[in-house]
């Protein structure tokens, strides 16, 4: 799929061992017509200029590669997806905007993305997140490359979770009322860890 060349790169985070998801690979799992993880690469293709797949094992890689995206093996495999997006982060170029997600997110979208990277763009702070619901999602949202500095520090103190890189860089929230006044659909932060969160979205897929 043709990139619409925004200015903006792509990160998938698909490492994680879907231990919620009875033994099925999230990234692999049907849905609509194809797999999550090319859903996710399709609608992601239509902002960003280039897109690349972490992932944590051999094995892994194996399955998720040779889609006509970039794959990576996480260098602190299965420590979570701090780690992994300072994998993608540290061997990009200094000033490139990135729209990270994860593999567990089907109703990803490509219209929050590149309002959000406006409005990164206008503030000129390391990153932005949205908040839905009253909670942050750090995966699906706007980075700086400049942010793999504050992970590698947290990485190295053993701090692992995506809100310690929050902690240390100054990034911007967007709520739900801004979104909803820009006509964007809030569903996109959706995210699924169990079998049942799966069946609900793909309740929410055939209702659209």
């Amino acid at each position: 799929m043709q990139s619409a060349k925004l200015g903006m790169d792509g990160i998938i985070l698909a490492g994680g061992r879907s231990s919620r998801m009875n033994g099925q690979t999230k990234a692999l799992l049907p849905f609509g017509e194809s797999a999550m993880l090319d859903r996710i690469i399709s609608r992601m293709s239509l902002v960003c200029d280039s897109l690349v797949v972490v992932v944590a094992t051999e094995e892994q890689y194996d399955a998720m590669s040779g889609r006509g995206v970039r794959t990576l093996i996480d260098r602190l495999p299965q420590q979570g997806p701090l780690a992994a997006l300072h994998t993608a982060l540290e061997q990009t170029e200094p000033g490139k905007l990135h729209w990270a997600t994860a593999c567990d997110m089907p109703f990803i979208s490509e219209t929050a993305a590149v309002w959000m990277k406006q409005k990164l763009e206008r503030s000129g702070k390391m990153a932005i997140v949205p908040e839905i619901g009253g909670k942050l999602h750090p995966l699906h949202a706007i980075y700086r490359t400049e942010c793999a500095v504050a992970a590698a520090e947290f990485l190295a103190e053993g701090r692992l979770g995506m809100m310690s890189l929050l902690d240390r860089i100054d990034f911007d929230i967007v709520k739900e009322k801004p979104f909803a006044e820009a006509g964007i659909d809030v569903r996109f932060a959706f995210n699924m860890n169990t079998p049942e969160q799966y069946e609900k979205a793909l309740r929410m897929e055939a209702r659209l």
